[in-house]
C-alpha cells in the first residue's frame, strides 16, 4: 500500500513538470511527462494486484481486510485521475495557459493537488507506524481539498467569463475539473485511511 501511495505522489509531481513543458512549448518533455504518469499508473495497478494476493493468503486472520481492500482501490483511483488530468492538460493551447489570469491560478491548483496527494502518501505511511497520526493527516487533507474547491470555483468563474472560443473553453474547463476530481479522489482515500486507522 505504501508503494502505491508513493507512486501516486511521484505521478502528481510530474503534473508540474508537464505544465512547465506546456508553458515552454517543450513537446519532448510534455510527451515524457505523459509517459511517466502512464508508467506510474501501471505500477500502481500491479502493486494493487499483488496486495490483493497477499490479503487473500492471510485469509481470515486479518479483521479489517475489507477496509484495506477498499483503501487499495481508492489509492489506485487517485493515479487514474492523475493520468486523466495529465491528458487534459496536454490538450491546452500554449497561448491560453501563458495568459497570466489562467497561468497563476492553474499553477496554484496543481501545487495544492501535489500537496494533497503527498499528504495522502504520509497518511498511508502512518498507518503502520502511528494510526493516530494517519487520522490527523487525513484532517489536513480535508483542509487542502477545501482550498482546492474554492480555487477551482474561482478559476471556473473566470474561465466562463473570459475564455473566447469553444475549443479553448472546453479544454481548460475539463482540465480544471480533472484537478478537482483528483482532489476528491485523494479525499475519499484519506477518509478510507481513517477508517483503517481506527481498526488498527
Amino acid at each position: 500500500m505504501e508503494d502505491m501511495a508513493r507512486r501516486n505522489t511521484d505521478a502528481s509531481r510530474v503534473l508540474n513538470e508537464e505544465y512547465q513543458a506546456l508553458l515552454t512549448n517543450d513537446k519532448g518533455a510534455l510527451k515524457a511527462s505523459l509517459e511517466k504518469i502512464k508508467k506510474a499508473e501501471e505500477d500502481v495497478v500491479s502493486l494493487r494486484r499483488a496486495l490483493i494476493r497477499e490479503l487473500a493468503q492471510v485469509g481470515t486472520l486479518l479483521v479489517n481486510k475489507e477496509d484495506l481492500l477498499r483503501l487499495a482501490f481508492l489509492v489506485e483511483d487517485i493515479v487514474g485521475h492523475i493520468n486523466g488530468t495529465a491528458f487534459k492538460l496536454s490538450h491546452l493551447r500554449r497561448p491560453l495557459v501563458k495568459t497570466k489570469k489562467y497561468r497563476e491560478p492553474l499553477t496554484q491548483l496543481i501545487d495544492l493537488l501535489i500537496e494533497e496527494v503527498s499528504k495522502q502518501n504520509e497518511c498511508v505511511r502512518a498507518l503502520s507506524l502511528n494510526p493516530d497520526q494517519a487520522i490527523e493527516t487525513a484532517s489536513q487533507i480535508q483542509r487542502i481539498e477545501s482550498e482546492i474547491d474554492n480555487r477551482h470555483r474561482d478559476l471556473m468563474n473566470e474561465v466562463l467569463k473570459s475564455v473566447n472560443g469553444y475549443r479553448d473553453l472546453i479544454a481548460i474547463k475539463d482540465a480544471i475539473q480533472a484537478i478537482e476530481d483528483t482532489a476528491d479522489a485523494a479525499l475519499r482515500a484519506a477518509d478510507s485511511t481513517s477508517i483503517v486507522a481506527l481498526g488498527v
